[in-house]
């Protein structure tokens, strides 16, 4: 590829207003830059690239249906990828020799300039097998390590949360809302077991839909059908109900009064 080369791009974020940005910053490389079209979802997406075949995708990683890592395992046509994320803790670093670039939200207009140039300067496409072999490198190696801060999207900005101060997190149709100790709500990314695996222990599941901070926990009280009252130290004094089948999970809290 040469230098006047105009790369068919998609732009995958499930953020209006970070497809926006990617939009707005990529105007002054109109030549080189040609977007066909926008996913909203890692579904959307993976049907994307495999229906309209893109040169180029400036991929976001944590999006409702399919993660960026899972769509680039599934896809049929493999594009240059850019990573575009506010999630450090996915070492991207390591993606510099299998990928094009990697941003990190929110994305700087002389940040974008160095990875369009670099795109322009790159004369073979990524290795796909190699790329593969990474994510489910740095997957697993994600998965096996503890997470002690969790981040959530506030608009076009990202807030990083400490774990020590959310109360407990329930699953909630497609999301999962985080509750912290000051009372305040949050949506993640993250699923509920994702989550569970990732807090190793430091969280219990009382029920299918709640996982509760179990340093934060006030009070239970036995109820009605094998089930619990758990009263949470947080600043709403919450009232959670336990799941009959998560006895055993209880018991690991407290001595039950």
């Amino acid at each position: 590829m040469n230098t006047t080369t105009k790369y068919r791009t998609i732009i995958a974020d499930d953020e209006q207003l970070a497809r926006e940005r990617l939009k707005k910053l990529l105007v002054p490389f109109s030549e080189t830059i040609e977007i066909m079209g926008e996913a909203k979802n890692g579904i959307e997406c993976k049907t994307m690239i495999d229906s309209l075949r893109p040169d180029l995708i400036f991929l976001d990683i944590q999006m409702p249906g399919l993660n960026g890592f899972e769509v680039l395992q599934q896809i049929e046509h493999s594009p240059l990828v850019i990573f575009c994320t506010a999630h450090d803790e996915f070492a991207l670093k390591a993606f510099e020799t299998h990928s094009v670039d990697y941003l990190v939200k929110p994305v700087k207009a002389e940040r974008m300039e160095q990875s369009i140039e670099k795109l322009m300067f790159l004369h073979q496409g990524t290795d796909r097998q190699q790329l593969l072999a990474l994510i489910d490198e740095v997957t697993a190696q994600s998965s096996q390590n503890e997470i002690t801060t969790i981040p959530v999207k506030l608009g076009d900005r990202m807030l990083i949360l400490n774990i020590e101060d959310i109360s407990y997190f329930q699953a909630e149709e497609k999301y999962v809302t985080i509750y912290s100790i000051n009372g305040k709500r949050y949506v993640s990314d993250y699923s509920l077991k994702d989550l569970e695996d990732k807090l190793n222990g430091s969280f219990v599941r009382i029920q299918r839909a709640l996982l509760v901070n179990r340093m934060l926990v006030k009070e239970i009280v036995k109820h009605t059908n094998s089930r619990c009252k758990i009263r949470m130290n947080d600043l709403n004094q919450s009232l959670l109900v336990s799941g009959r089948n998560y006895v055993d999970q209880i018991k690991s809290l407290t001595v039950l009064k």
